[in-house]
């Protein structure tokens, strides 16, 4: 949150805010300043303060928040509230084995949504750039959602969890090879989650208790939920599919003059060629200006759309275009939408 501060900082910010619900209001500067350093301060009190209650408000807090724009609805976000919620279980041993189950179905359902040629043919020869010698690597593409998938399931076995383990680790270090600042030096934000699931995983599987019963609520939403996004039916990123290669991407192309009467803050965010018309990158707009993705799913990517044709007069020279996931055993597909 302190490496993404215009995601929850709205005074500065031009990206548009999605509430979930649309009667929200959008919460204005400067009362979001003491409700993000509310969020922090209860993080840090967290951790040298042993109280589940402690820990409670801040859940409670921060998922409130939360609300009132679905960009801050991060896959990173989303797996800490769970696990604080299950350390907020006054019986140890039951809230370890209830983040050890969530830890297990973030890796278990994030491979499974890495079997596209997106990942195949986009994002994994991207990150593989960046390493010496890294084209060698492309062939492991093929592999890599299914040993993913495979680690999250090796977890929970005793036979298997150190390797599995040891595997968890390996992938992090690749991922922070590849687009830390030694890298592509992208996506700053996910730096310190891919550590911290370093650190989860050696602590959490160093212990051969294992099995215990979870709480009915972590094995539907992270044991079942996330298998409804196949069918477009549950958020990808509610379904840890964060670099999966089959996101919604959506541009925005907006006709010169009308792009001329956007404030200021968002033309600089228009790539401006030599054709009468503009273009918008959402996915790009949302790095450059809250350093996250894109929520990516079409009702956000529509309310930003009619975000701005209420900034213009001419609602007719503005329309936007989402190339959809493909769903499963489905192609990808595109719609148009216009203002009006």
């Amino acid at each position: 949150m302190f490496l993404s501060p215009k995601l929850w900082l709205t005074g500065r910010r031009a990206y548009p805010l999605t509430p979930v619900f649309p009667f929200l209001p959008s919460i204005p500067s400067p009362l979001d300043i003491p409700i993000y350093a509310a969020i922090l301060l209860l993080a840090v009190a967290a951790v040298f303060v042993r109280s589940a209650k402690l820990v409670a408000a801040l859940v409670l807090v921060a998922a409130v928040y939360a609300l009132f724009d679905q960009s801050r609805w991060q896959p990173w976000f989303y797996q800490y509230l769970l696990m604080l919620v299950a350390l907020c279980d006054p019986r140890p041993a039951r809230a370890l084995a209830t983040c050890r189950f969530i830890l297990a179905a973030v890796y278990f359902w994030s491979g499974l949504h890495k079997l596209n040629p997106g990942f195949v043919d986009g994002t994994f020869p991207f990150m593989a750039a960046a390493l010496p010698g890294g084209a060698w690597l492309d062939p492991l593409a093929y592999l890599a959602p299914l040993l993913e998938a495979a680690i999250g399931v090796a977890l929970l076995t005793r036979r298997f969890r150190r390797a599995a383990a040891c595997a968890a680790i390996a992938m992090h270090v690749f991922i922070l090879a590849a687009i830390g600042p030694l890298g592509h030096n992208f996506d700053s934000v996910v730096w310190p989650w891919n550590i911290t699931m370093i650190c989860l995983v050696a602590m959490l599987f160093r212990t051969s208790e294992l099995w215990r019963p979870v709480p009915v609520w972590a094995i539907l939403l992270c044991g079942l939920a996330p298998a409804l996004n196949f069918l477009d039916l549950w958020d990808g990123y509610l379904s840890f599919a964060l670099y999966s290669g089959n996101s919604n991407y959506a541009e925005i192309y907006i006709a010169d003059d009308v792009a001329d009467r956007l404030p200021y803050a968002i033309q600089q965010r228009i790539d401006v060629n030599d054709s009468k018309v503009d273009e918008l990158d959402l996915m790009e707009w949302s790095y450059d200006e809250l350093n996250v993705p894109a929520y990516s799913e079409p009702r956000v990517y529509r309310n930003i759309l009619r975000h701005l044709c209420a900034l213009t007069e001419a609602p007719d020279r503005m329309v936007l275009v989402i190339d959809h996931r493909a769903p499963l055993f489905g192609r990808r597909s595109r719609t148009v939408d216009k203002c009006r």
